[in-house]
């Protein structure tokens, strides 16, 4: 496995996050938030761009991390917001969605890119929570399946993220769409942090017993890409979910790097640290140490 950094978490300006990538040793990153904008969103000319900063600071793209279906209403009367400014997110219905994910995937091959990033739509803000419900998986399916249309014929994986603002937060939930769909283009982006933090109240009985271990078990053959962030909770704070620097909260990274070693993951872990500089560039030194350790054991 090798390291990534997603290069907004780093600083804004693209130059400066590249630059600091490659201080710190990094040879992948991921792009996001780009010139203002989500990356799908990005002209032929920003994209070249792109192309020769990373160029300039020896940098290869473990994904494309696309908001295609995030602010997507699934359903017709759906009301989705963005829940951070500074998070940007194209909007839209699916066609409109669907045109920016063709964009996205032109935009991974350019930047030799192997994966974009897709979410399971996220939940509304004008209906009570009612996570993972077959309605909402067929719906879900449906559009994802015309998304891996796009990207067979652009011959560019897909990657589903478990997000807890989305109808899917867990990854064995999510999981239930890619082994349904069945394509070589249909992967798992999973990220450990988020099915921590998924709305308990929210997700149906069945997926509460699965510990993180026993989840990363069961969804590792579909897993094309990870995402690494830590939680710490505190029940006496009105968001008792807080983000800290990698390492230093209750996720159990040991267990997690120890069991990615051992199933011979080969690809990215890529830091979205959502922390202040200081701590970015701490959990950026820290991970990739434990990649180095988790290489040689």
């Amino acid at each position: 496995m090798y390291a990534s950094v997603i290069t907004d978490q780093i600083d804004e300006d693209l130059e400066t996050a590249l630059r600091i990538a490659r201080l710190y040793g990094y040879t992948h990153v991921e792009l996001h938030n780009v010139f203002g904008k989500s990356i799908e969103e990005c002209s032929l000319k920003e994209i070249n761009t792109i192309r020769t900063l990373l160029n300039t600071y020896e940098l290869k793209v473990s994904c494309i991390a696309s908001t295609v279906f995030f602010l997507c209403p699934l359903m017709e009367n759906d009301k989705v917001s963005l829940f951070n400014p500074a998070f940007h997110a194209i909007e839209g219905d699916v066609p409109t969605h669907l045109r920016y994910l063709k964009n996205a995937c032109r935009i991974a091959k350019k930047l030799n890119c192997p994966r974009v990033r897709i979410f399971p739509f996220r939940f509304p803000d004008n209906r009570p929570p009612a996570y993972g419900t077959q309605e909402h998986i067929a719906l879900i399916m449906k559009n994802v399946r015309q998304a891996v249309q796009i990207a067979e014929e652009e011959h560019v994986t897909l990657v589903l993220e478990n997000c807890p603002y989305s109808h899917l937060p867990k990854g064995h939930m999510s999981i239930q769409i890619v082994k349904a769909i069945k394509s070589d283009y249909l992967k798992l982006l999973w990220d450990p942090a988020n099915s921590y933090r998924a709305y308990k109240e929210n997700v149906p009985a069945e997926y509460l017993t699965f510990s993180l271990e026993e989840e990363l078990h069961y969804i590792y053959p579909w897993i094309d890409h990870i995402h690494i962030k830590d939680y710490a909770y505190n029940a006496a704070l009105e968001k008792p979910f807080q983000h800290v620097a990698f390492d230093m909260g209750d996720i159990d990274f040991m267990m997690i790097f120890s069991n990615l070693r051992k199933y011979g993951y080969e690809n990215a872990v890529s830091l979205e640290a959502e922390t202040d500089y200081n701590e970015t560039l701490e959990s950026m030194k820290r991970m990739q140490d434990w990649v180095t350790l988790s290489d040689n054991t």
